[in-house]
């Protein structure tokens, strides 16, 4: 496995790390996207970031002031922030240093953890009864807990809907039958991406985070995963300890890049 320096623009690429980055695309698909010259833009009206920049999937054929151009009139058209979303082992290598160089600010890093899946893993954590939600009951499980505007919920649902891998959209229940957390499981080829965890207020540090996640791992056993990945900030040192504790470790790092710090 590679090791990612916090300071490092580029990183080798190696083939699991570049599956892993596709899956996750493909994790977050949106109808608000096209492709330009290997950049992947998207457009979405979303709280997250990944569904509404830029992310480069391929090496650049166009010089990049043409490329800036378009990019600048197309995200202007649609009412959006001109947004990159930049990852260590990117296929543009040079990209991050060029944006850089034109006053593009990076913010908001990204580590990507991962860890390769035993056939079974023994459980420790508290015991929670785990039911499939529907699109629209996890977009408003998640919505409610995150303090998503119905807007965004609606546009979070529409996401879930259009996954065309096989997910595992958990809601968890505790002894009382209260809902207690959410989670989702992409399964894509040998992988797993756990995406959307969250638990409420009143019932965390209670194990409750730990037991959805090695739920959701089981999931991606079941669908044949070999390797699972996950997504978290890098300043929430909880979820980073939290994660290691259960074998994940860092694989890489994404950020973004804008003119100016968008407002949100």
């Amino acid at each position: 496995m590679q090791t990612i320096d916090a300071d490092m623009a580029v990183a080798t690429r190696d083939p699991l790390t570049a599956r892993m980055e596709e899956a996750a695309l493909n994790a977050t698909v949106v109808r608000e996207q096209m492709l330009y010259d290997g950049w992947l833009m998207r457009w979405a009206n979303a709280k997250a970031r990944r569904a509404r920049s830029i992310n480069p999937i391929a090496a650049p054929l166009i010089d990049i002031e043409e490329k800036l151009a378009f990019c600048r009139a197309h995200y202007q058209r649609v009412g959006r922030p001109l947004i990159f979303r930049i990852n260590s082992a990117c296929a543009d290598a040079g990209l991050d240093a060029r944006l850089a160089q034109r006053g593009y600010a990076r913010i908001d890093e990204t580590l990507v953890m991962a860890v390769e899946l035993p056939a079974s893993r023994p459980s420790t954590a508290p015991v929670l009864r785990y039911e499939t939600g529907t699109p629209e009951q996890f977009a408003e499980v998640t919505g409610a807990l995150r303090d998503y505007g119905a807007e965004h919920v609606r546009e979070h649902r529409q996401r879930l809907s259009d996954i065309a891998v096989p997910s595992a959209r958990v809601l968890a229940r505790d002894a009382d039958g209260r809902i207690v957390g959410a989670g989702l499981a992409v399964m894509d080829g040998g992988l797993v991406g756990v995406f959307d965890v969250v638990v409420v207020p009143e019932a965390r540090r209670r194990g409750y985070g730990r037991a959805l996640v090695e739920h959701l791992l089981a999931q991606g056993v079941t669908h044949g995963a070999r390797h699972a990945y996950l997504q978290v900030e890098s300043g929430n040192e909880a979820a980073r300890k939290l994660y290691g504790a259960m074998g994940f470790a860092e694989r890489y790092r994404y950020w973004y890049r804008a003119p100016q710090a968008p407002q949100e």
